[in-house]
C-alpha cells in the first residue's frame, strides 16, 4: 500500500540526528539543495519521494521547506481533510496565530478527534520545532493547523497562478513592500505600486529562499515570506538547549511553568497538563508585562528568574 510505504520509510528514520549537533545539516538537507536551515519540512518531503510518491513543486521542485506556503498551496488545491489517513501530512501551528511553523507524518490516532502520533524531523522532547532529530510524537489536535491529503495519489496539482506582479497597484501590493521592509530589504518603498525595485527585491527573497525566481507573489512566496517574519526573536540554538519553553513543548518543566503562573494569579487558572498551549501563552505574556519582561510568550532565563524557578 503506497501509504504504509511512506509510514515504513518515515519510521526506518527513526533517531536520525543532525551532523554536527545545532547545525540542521542532514542528510535530508543535503538531498534538498538546501542544508544548514530548518529541515522539518524538508524531511517530509524526502520521506515521500522517497517511497515512490514525490510532492512535486510547492516551494521547489523537491517539495516544500515553508510550512505556511505548503498550507496555501494546498488550501488552494482543496486538499485539506478533517479526516487524516495513514500517511498524510500534519501542518501546527504553535502559537494559535493561523500561521503553521511544524510538519509531520500523521500515523494514527492515539485517541481520535483528540490526540494521535505522527513522525516528524527536526524535533526533540524539549524543542519541538527545531530539536535535531527524527522522532515518533504524540500531539494534541488543538496544536493541529491542519491535515493534508496532498494528492500525490490521484494525480498532480495544478501550480498556482500569480497572484500579484509588476505593474499591479493597491493595498495588497503594499503590504508585500511593507514585508520586505520589516525583513530589511534596501531600497523597498511602501507605495503600493509593484514596480521595478519590488519586482527585483521579489526576485532577490525568492533566490535567497531556494524559491523559483519569478519576481511574481503568489501564495508560495506569501508563505514563505510569512514564515520569514515569523522566525522567533529568541536564537535558534537557545531554543534547542531546552533552556526556553514556547508553545508546543509539553512535560514536566511546563508543568513547573504552569503552576509558577497560577501561583503569581494567572487568571483565569491555568490547567498543569505539561502542555504549552495558547492559555499558556496567554498567562505568559500577562505576566511577562505586570513584570517589565518582553512579552514574547516563551519563558527564557528572565521569566524563570521572576518566576522563581529553576529549569
Amino acid at each position: 500500500m503506497p501509504r504504509q510505504t511512506i509510514i515504513d520509510t518515515a519510521a526506518s528514520q527513526n533517531g536520525t540526528k543532525e551532523n554536527p549537533p545545532n547545525t540542521n545539516k542532514t542528510k535530508y538537507g543535503e538531498w534538498y539543495g538546501m542544508n544548514g536551515v530548518h529541515w522539518c519540512a524538508i524531511f517530509v518531503s524526502w520521506v515521500y519521494n522517497e517511497a515512490g510518491h514525490p510532492l512535486g513543486t510547492i516551494d521547489s521542485p523537491k517539495g516544500y521547506h515553508y510550512c505556511p506556503s505548503a498550507y496555501n498551496f494546498w488550501k488552494r488545491n482543496n486538499r485539506l481533510t478533517k479526516d487524516p489517513q495513514p500517511g498524510d501530512i500534519v501542518l501546527y501551528d504553535w502559537e494559535g496565530d493561523g500561521l503553521s511553523n511544524h510538519t509531520g507524518i500523521f500515523v494514527a490516532w492515539v485517541k481520535p478527534g483528540e490526540t494521535f502520533k505522527a513522525w516528524e524531523g527536526n524535533t526533540s522532547l524539549t524543542n519541538d520545532s527545531d530539536g535535531g532529530q527524527v522522532m515518533l510524537r504524540t500531539r494534541f489536535v488543538k496544536l493541529v493547523q491542519a491535515f493534508v491529503n496532498p494528492g500525490v495519489f490521484e494525480g498532480a496539482l495544478q501550480p498556482i497562478t500569480g497572484i500579484l506582479k509588476r505593474g499591479d497597484k493597491g493595498a495588497g501590493v503594499a503590504a508585500i513592500q511593507k514585508q520586505l521592509f520589516d525583513l530589511k530589504y534596501e531600497g523597498v518603498t511602501v507605495d503600493g505600486d509593484f514596480g521595478a525595485t519590488t519586482e527585483k527585491l521579489i526576485k532577490q527573497f525568492q533566490q535567497e529562499h531556494g524559491l523559483a525566481v519569478t519576481g511574481i507573489v503568489d501564495a508560495i512566496v506569501e508563505g514563505a515570506l510569512q514564515a520569514e517574519l515569523n522566525k522567533p526573536k529568541v536564537a535558534d540554538t537557545k531554543l534547542t538547549t531546552g533552556v526556553y519553553l514556547k508553545k508546543g513543548n509539553s512535560g514536566v518543566a511546563v508543568v513547573a511553568l504552569q503552576k509558577a503562573l497560577n501561583r503569581n494569579g494567572a487568571r483565569p487558572s491555568l490547567t498543569e497538563d505539561g502542555v504549552f498551549g495558547t492559555d499558556t501563552v496567554v498567562a505568559l505574556k500577562a505576566y511577562q508585562t505586570s513584570k517589565g519582561i518582553t512579552a514574547d510568550g516563551i519563558a527564557g532565563p528572565e521569566s524563570f528568574k521572576a518566576l522563581g524557578l529553576k529549569i
